[in-house]
């Protein structure tokens, strides 16, 4: 068990400084980084495929460094270029997933798959991120290591169940990690149960699989990748470059968006919008985010976090049963104390746009580099003032 701590406090305390802001006038454009979501699936696909896939990626940031960590423990081949993948043989028994929900529910049911023993771990914000529904629907061995039903934990597979029922009103991730690791299986039923969210992310996994040989839901096949695969930007990220008011040099194609488009105020499909989003309806117009209710899964509760964001900056909302009315034209002021950012990068990337504004003093100055490595260089180019203390 000290192991495992020692891993997790080891990856927390990259984190402990804070970034001193000043008022700033910025201008110019952004690059975007690779979209994260993209990144994950091919990365998993290509880890089943016994030829190599070349991985194009502008920016790897912490999320993806963790999944394809795990996967090098697991026995899959990264050069830092392409993969290798095939059969596991786990070369190590913990994986530390460190800040990303996607690369634990991903890896949850790849090593479901093995008759041996693996234990998961993450971050402190990983932790309390509840992903017992996808270890109950798989029908494998979970035993907690902690009092809490929390992270870390042990699985013992294999799996071997003919149908499972997945809840896809939470997360999408559950459904998009059991596709996956159908070729990993001898094939099974899949039933999608509750409203679904996020669906063009589960959309999105299944084009993939097709692209890689699948025909039907649950049906396993034999993965062949491209020689090649090129990351397209990640869309969701256009929405701090709009906060800003800076341009975007290399836009994410309609196609590739997942839904995230900015003046749509219905988030059922793309709840990562909501912070920065709300950021600018309270100094712009206002407006009314609805279909949002599965925000409060992520890595804080991203509807209430968001409240408590704006509130630092002196502007108000109301929460709702699934999102946030607030009001517009409000005043942005300077927060007297130290501004939280709750271990999840899309409140502290909102923050520091805010805080160019008024200034500010905000926690976790590295948190950034979870999906944007480049993130805050790109702004000192854009005219950003800050400093790390």
């Amino acid at each position: 068990m000290r192991e495992l701590v020692d891993t997790v406090s080891a990856y927390e305390n990259k984190h402990e400084s804070s970034i001193i802001v000043e008022p700033s006038i910025l201008s110019g454009s952004l690059t975007l980084p690779s979209s994260k979501s993209h990144s994950m699936r091919w990365i998993i696909l290509s880890s089943m495929d016994t030829n190599p896939t070349k991985i194009n990626m502008n920016e790897i940031g912490k999320d993806v460094e963790a999944l394809l960590q795990c996967l090098q423990k697991l026995g899959i081949q990264w050069d830092g270029h392409s993969i290798t993948g095939g059969s596991l043989h786990p070369t190590q028994k913990i994986l530390n997933c460190e800040n990303s929900g996607t690369a634990l529910r991903f890896l949850i049911a790849q090593v479901s798959t093995l008759d041996s023993i693996m234990t998961l771990d993450g971050d402190s914000t990983l932790r309390v991120r509840d992903s017992s529904h996808l270890t109950k629907l798989l029908g494998v061995n979970v035993n907690y290591l902690l009092e809490t039903n929390e992270l870390p934990i042990e699985i013992k597979g294999p799996f071997s169940l003919e149908s499972v029922d997945i809840d896809v009103s939470k997360t999408s991730q559950y459904y998009s990690a059991v596709m996956l690791m159908t070729p990993r299986t001898s094939g099974f039923e899949i039933n999608t149960i509750g409203e679904h969210v996020s669906r063009n992310h589960s959309e999105l996994t299944w084009e993939l699989c097709k692209r890689t040989g699948a025909v039907k839901v649950g049906v396993p096949w034999e993965v062949r990748c491209p020689e090649e695969v090129t990351i397209p930007p990640d869309a969701s990220m256009s929405a701090f470059a709009r906060l800003a008011q800076l341009e975007i040099i290399n836009p994410a194609n309609k196609s590739d968006s997942l839904g995230h488009i900015l003046d749509r105020l219905d988030l059922t499909n793309s709840n990562d919008l909501i912070t920065p989003m709300a950021a600018w309806l309270a100094i712009g117009e206002g407006g009314t985010i609805t279909g949002a209710r599965h925000a409060i899964y992520k890595e804080s509760n991203r509807l209430i976090r968001t409240r408590d964001l704006l509130s630092s900056f002196g502007l108000s909302c109301e929460l709702t049963s699934d999102g946030i009315v607030i009001p517009g034209n409000q005043i942005l002021k300077k927060p007297q104390g130290i501004v939280e950012t709750y271990g999840d990068h899309r409140i502290q990337m909102t923050a520091i746009i805010l805080a160019s504004k008024v200034g500010a003093i905000i926690e976790n100055s590295n948190l950034h580099q979870i999906a944007w490595p480049s993130f805050l260089s790109q702004l000192e180019e854009c005219g950003l003032k800050y400093q790390i203390e």
